[in-house]
């Protein structure tokens, strides 16, 4: 939801615009709580016209990568800790072939709320021609949708900052292929047939025709370490989409504010509830003490319109049987997937991931290595299999498979001492 007003009225002190010709310039308010508000900050800091002559900048620190921009090859992509914002004030900027201006501004007092100490602001897009509302909407429309893009290799995470009031993007990974991840053959082919239908534009229109929200939730529950958040990132990769992480034991979240949260979710993205047995008791009692959140409004926000747009939900917990069956029903969670321990098929599927020079038998032999050394009631996870290929990096296939049989008893070893 875009909050963003043009107007042909002054929505600054006059004095802030001094030379620009007010009565013959069309303007564009951006609210601070809105989705583009530092996208717009980050562009206008990396694109400053010759002519202006503002140089007041912020600085955000904290960013695990900077993004290549997707509206020009000005930025280099490069691994980085922090991003540069247009600070306070005037700003002229070029976009395309227009060149425009940003008004970074202060609106009111500092307000105390219950979170924090807050400074109301907002941006003030300026073109000097009448009547140019396209041209202001389309720059941020551009903005957006060059920050949601998971193109060049990457996608972005984004978590909601109960500090900010808003979903902050927090790191960008490189696009994950579905083939990276090993899992059961024909568990991975189903859900992603699932995920690939649902957003055909038939079953848009399937959902529009019978009145059906058109949202598909999906319960990860499994063991640890076997696979599921490695899944989440492959499917927004293959889906073209960015994740969304909600931290849903928070203890500022409450009924309201989580509808709130719903409807602010940036289009095309993945919602993740991760750990969702954390929150309630199967009798609905909340798990954490003085938590403002109730059962009844989880189920409502999970329910309700702000979350119909299409978007994909996907819910992890390692204990499903601690879920009250009212938060899975159908209709809430359309598909369940397991997550068990490592197969023998996946042994040698993951032995071919770093060795994809060998042959499908040599895979067999690693796997039948490495099932013969496991004691009977010792089960391995994905991730544990995965770690043995890390420490083994320097190893060539021969090794690989000549020092599996002795792994699991010192693992083993190490976990009983």
């Amino acid at each position: 939801m875009m909050c963003a007003t043009t107007t042909r009225a002054i929505p600054f002190d006059a004095c802030a615009l001094d030379g620009v010709d007010v009565a013959n310039s069309t303007f564009l308010r951006v609210s601070s709580k809105d989705k583009s508000y530092r996208l717009i900050l980050a562009y206008v800091a990396n694109h400053l016209a010759s002519t202006s002559d503002h140089r007041s900048f912020e600085v955000r620190t904290g960013k695990k990568k900077t993004q290549r921009s997707n509206l020009d090859d000005s930025s280099d992509g490069e691994e980085g800790a922090s991003i540069v914002l247009a600070g306070f004030g005037l700003h002229t900027f070029t976009w395309q072939y227009h060149t425009l201006q940003c008004l970074r501004q202060s609106v009111g007092k500092p307000v105390g709320t219950y979170q924090n100490v807050v400074r109301f602001e907002n941006i003030v897009l300026v073109t000097r021609h009448l009547n140019a509302e396209t041209t202001l909407h389309s720059f941020v429309d551009a903005v957006v949708a060059a920050a949601e893009a998971t193109s060049n290799g990457f996608f972005s995470i984004y978590r909601w900052s109960f500090c900010d009031g808003s979903w902050t993007e927090v790191q960008t990974h490189q696009r994950r292929p579905l083939d990276s991840v090993v899992l059961p053959r024909q568990m991975k082919e189903s859900l992603i047939d699932d995920v690939e239908d649902f957003l055909t534009d038939n079953c848009r229109a399937f959902y529009a025709a019978h009145g059906i929200p058109y949202k598909r939730g999906y319960l990860f529950h499994g063991v640890p370490g076997s696979g599921k958040t490695s899944l989440i990132q492959a499917i927004a990769t293959h889906c073209n989409r960015n994740v969304c992480m909600l931290q849903i034991t928070h203890p500022n979240l409450n009924d309201t504010y989580l509808r709130s949260i719903l409807d602010e979710l940036p289009p095309r993205s993945v919602l993740v509830l991760e750990d969702i047995d954390a929150a309630f008791t199967r009798d609905r009692k909340p798990k954490m003490e003085n938590s403002g959140l109730t059962f009844s409004g989880l189920l409502n926000a999970l329910d309700g319109l702000e979350f119909q747009d299409g978007h994909i939900l996907v819910m992890t917990t390692n204990f499903r049987h601690q879920l009250d069956d009212a938060l899975i029903r159908n209709g809430r969670i359309d598909v369940q997937v397991e997550f068990s321990y490592t197969t023998s098929d996946q042994m040698a599927d993951m032995f071919l991931q770093f060795y994809p020079s060998e042959t499908r038998e040599r895979g067999r032999d690693f796997a039948t290595a490495l099932v013969t050394a496991l004691c009977p009631d010792r089960r391995l996870t994905t991730a544990r299999l995965q770690h043995y290929f890390v420490t083994h990096r320097r190893s060539t296939a021969d090794e690989a498979i000549a020092n599996v049989g002795a792994w699991p008893k010192r693992w083993m070893f190490a976990e009983a001492g």
